[in-house]
């Protein structure tokens, strides 16, 4: 569990990078799903470290 919580963090920053860097228009449909994407692997990454910790 603890692989799939860092490759989820590090798949997020890597979203959230391209997110954030402007390489992806304001308002763009690939915008919107890169922002589920990142909602998701952040879940996921969370989900993950709940588990580590319990």
């Amino acid at each position: 569990m603890a692989m799939t919580c860092l490759s989820a963090a590090i798949a997020a920053i890597s979203v959230a990078a391209t997110l954030f860097s402007g390489a992806v228009a304001p308002g763009a449909m690939s915008g919107e799903i890169l922002s589920l994407v990142l909602a998701a692997l952040t879940s996921l990454a969370v989900a993950g470290a709940a588990a580590l910790d319990s």
